[in-house]
């Protein structure tokens, strides 16, 4: 596999860097991004594997851009794209608190309310659920078990040329 989101990243994109005894987070707001996450999680606005594809669908240029400035930045994209794509925020709140961000007008908000504990677990429990990236579309035209043909996959730069087309 070749694609940016690949273990080992891309071809042509450099090392991955590594850091002996890197922390956990590097800046205070990695770690808030975390759990903004997790929290989405627990309320069951995402999953991982819905907040994977929100990640993985950022273009390799913007991905590998945020990637350089922390490793928390896709996370973070993805975390604001899902609430903007849910209709739980709109684009234009998005990009307000964002404004507030650059230009240090933001103030953390007191949390409004507590969680009773029941509810946490509850919330875990859901963590484990599977879920469906299913969208609702037109049918496949094919079944489980049915007989198909498929092209044998080279990787990049092992491709032969047919004779036909030499």
């Amino acid at each position: 596999m070749d694609g940016i989101h690949d273990t080992g990243g891309m071809t042509g994109y450099g090392p991955v860097p590594y850091q002996k005894d890197e922390p956990f987070f590097h800046y205070e707001w990695e770690g808030r991004t975390l759990s903004i996450l997790t929290w989405m999680h627990l309320k069951g606005i995402s999953w991982w594997d819905k907040s994977r594809f929100f990640r993985e669908s950022m273009g390799n240029e913007n991905y590998v851009d945020e990637i350089r400035n922390s490793y928390y930045t896709h996370w973070l994209s993805a975390a604001e794209r899902i609430l903007v794509a849910d209709k739980i925020i709109t684009e234009e709140e998005r990009k307000h608190r964002v404004q507030e961000i650059l230009e240090g007008r933001y103030t953390d908000r007191k949390p409004s309310r507590k969680f009773d504990p029941a509810q946490i677990e509850k919330a875990i429990e859901r963590l484990h659920e599977p879920h469906s990236l299913a969208l609702p579309g037109a049918e496949p035209s094919f079944s489980l078990g049915d007989k198909n043909q498929s092209e044998e996959y080279e990787p990049a730069g092992t491709h032969t040329v047919p004779e036909i087309c030499a």
